[in-house]
């Protein structure tokens, strides 16, 4: 039975790969900070190392969007799990910690080659109606990944040690590289032209300045409210005093709930527009980031935990799409680098800001706080950010 319009061209050269990859990437969240931890002894230093996959995400996003530009999605997308592999193979050998550290840099860098090349390859590939259930199907298997990957992660490095447990997650990044060279097809830009240069980068910035100071603000926030919600859940029932396992079945159904909605969210996107689950799941981070500092007990920190599985839910793929929509056809790669920038500068931004609102004020103080940014992202999305389901922007900047 063949699959309807846009899944059937989307299995085999994206949603394969982003299953396996999915599993993969989760997994090494699991096991960077934990192999850190583990060869150090410091909590300090594997914050040290995740806060290098970061770095390595930041610096990449523009350049990754660069090269997308210039050459098409499918080089890219090789570049990036070829990156992924390398550096997921070498943590199993690396047992000096200058080195451990280091690697995480193009770890990070590879991911966000990987995310942004795919971004593209959907935006070229599909029409604007059908990108809220492309994206949405594609979220929902990253979030299989994130249920899978850890625990398989987990149970292999428990049995067989941290080397055996990296060497499977390179085997299984390297099996992405042969499907993407078999199957993916090499979809060029519109009108590559000359090498992008920093210049023409700041041309772009300028020229979209409007949409990256509201679409922008909107999708920084969105990503920050995230990023913080992983951190703050755990904090806050350690706080109230549960142990790592019920904290653990806390996240368990806050996960379960998330998951469930991702198809119904990309119909939605499709049929009425992206502000339908956009504005709502804002206002809904907002309601649980609100909740979380009132937690007594594990009832009440499951009700907020909820409400931000909810939350994250509904905003299955908005920041991606949004981003697609506006993006000018003539410097697709391009834009999304900046777009994809601004975004991650949220969500590597949010531990950090936590961390700095918790030593300075409190822990609810700091969850008061992101709620707060958020709630003015929520505004600005419904005030200033067009409906970009028939948004036509192709002729800005080009």
């Amino acid at each position: 039975m063949r699959l309807p319009p846009p899944y059937d061209r989307l299995l085999i050269p994206i949603y394969l790969p982003t299953a396996l990859i999915s599993v993969s990437n989760q997994a090494m969240l699991l096991l960077l900070p934990l192999y850190a931890l583990h060869i150090s002894g410091s909590p300090a230093y594997a914050a040290l190392v995740m806060g290098c996959r970061g770095l390595g995400i930041l610096l990449l996003d523009v350049p990754a969007g660069v090269l997308v530009g210039r050459f098409g999605d499918k080089l890219v997308l090789l570049g990036g799990v070829i990156a992924n592999t390398l550096s997921v193979a070498a943590f199993a050998l690396a047992t000096d910690q200058w080195l451990v550290a280091l690697l995480a840099i193009p770890y990070g860098g590879g991911t966000t080659a990987w995310v942004l090349s795919r971004q593209s390859y959907i935006t070229d590939t599909c029409a604007p109606d059908e990108r809220g259930r492309a994206i949405a199907v594609m979220a929902g298997i990253h979030r299989v990944g994130a249920l899978v990957g850890p625990l398989a992660g987990g149970l292999v490095a428990n049995f067989f040690g941290y080397p055996i447990a990296f060497l499977a997650g390179a085997g299984v990044s390297a099996a992405v590289i042969f499907i993407v060279l078999g199957f993916t097809r090499n979809v060029r830009p519109d009108s590559p032209g000359e090498w992008t240069s920093l210049a023409s980068i700041g041309r772009i910035v300028v020229t979209n300045r409007e949409i990256f100071t509201t679409a922008g603000y909107a999708a920084l926030t969105i990503q920050l409210m995230r990023a913080a919600r992983q951190l703050l859940v755990p904090l806050f029932g350690t706080l109230v005093g549960l142990d790592a396992a019920t904290i653990g079945v806390v996240y368990s159904l806050s996960a379960a709930l998330d998951m469930s909605l991702f198809y119904p969210v990309g119909v939605i996107m499709d049929r009425w527009g992206r502000k339908w689950t956009g504005v709502p799941s804002t206002l809904l981070f907002v309601l649980g980031l609100t909740v979380l500092p009132l937690s007594q007990g594990f009832h009440s920190l499951l009700a907020g935990a909820l409400i931000l599985g909810f939350a994250n839910g509904l905003s299955t793929g908005i920041v991606m799409i949004v981003g697609m929509d506006l993006a000018p056809a003539g410097q697709r790669g391009e834009f999304l680098g900046v777009w994809r920038l601004i975004g991650d500068v949220g969500g590597v931004g949010a531990p950090l800001l936590t961390g700095v609102l918790v030593d300075i004020v409190s822990l609810g103080a700091a969850s008061f706080v992101v709620a707060g940014l958020g709630l003015a992202g929520a505004v600005v999305f419904l005030l200033w950010v067009p409906e970009t389901l028939r948004y036509d922007g192709d002729t800005r900047g080009s």
